[in-house]
């Protein structure tokens, strides 16, 4: 695990959550590999901050547009359609 780029992630992801999402489920997830888990993927991009988002992103060597993809394909559809993700704000720039 990259303790320095996972721990703020991890922290909010499983705070509500047992068992818990390892950085390396997060991934996972957000690289298309394996049963994807929605909620924590909306953990991931609704209540952790940006700067924590793009550490892990930049630690895990995962590409932003990649993770947007994963937000558009799995979390996105949940929510109304003029909701902004933190997330969001980096690809308007």
């Amino acid at each position: 695990m990259e303790q320095e780029t996972d721990w703020t992630v991890l922290t909010t992801i499983n705070a509500p959550r047992w068992p818990h999402v390892t950085g390396d489920d997060l991934e996972g997830w957000l690289t298309g590999g394996g049963d994807v888990d929605t909620a924590a993927l909306q953990a991931f991009f609704y209540e952790c901050d940006l700067g924590a988002q793009l550490q892990f992103l930049r630690g895990r060597h995962i590409p932003v547009e990649q993770a947007l993809a994963t937000l558009d394909r799995h979390v996105r559809p949940g929510f109304p359609k003029a909701f902004h993700f933190p997330l969001d704000v980096w690809s308007a720039a």
